[in-house]
């Protein structure tokens, strides 16, 4: 499956659950991981994932 990476400032743990819950139910989304060292979040997604959808809901 494929995957892709933003570059995303999440202050803390509580923010990246969040993060999470808010874009686990979007079309497509397989799986999202934050990274809080890195500042990265990458979401794993099928074929009908809605990029724009997602973004919307990470702030990006």
């Amino acid at each position: 499956m494929p995957q892709t990476s933003y570059d995303v400032a999440v202050a803390d743990k509580e923010s990246a659950d969040k993060l999470v819950a808010d874009t686990s139910a979007i079309s497509g989304v397989k799986w999202v991981n934050v990274n809080l060292e890195k500042g990265t979040v990458v979401v794993t997604y099928g074929d009908n994932y809605d990029e724009a959808a997602f973004k919307a809901a990470a702030g990006i």
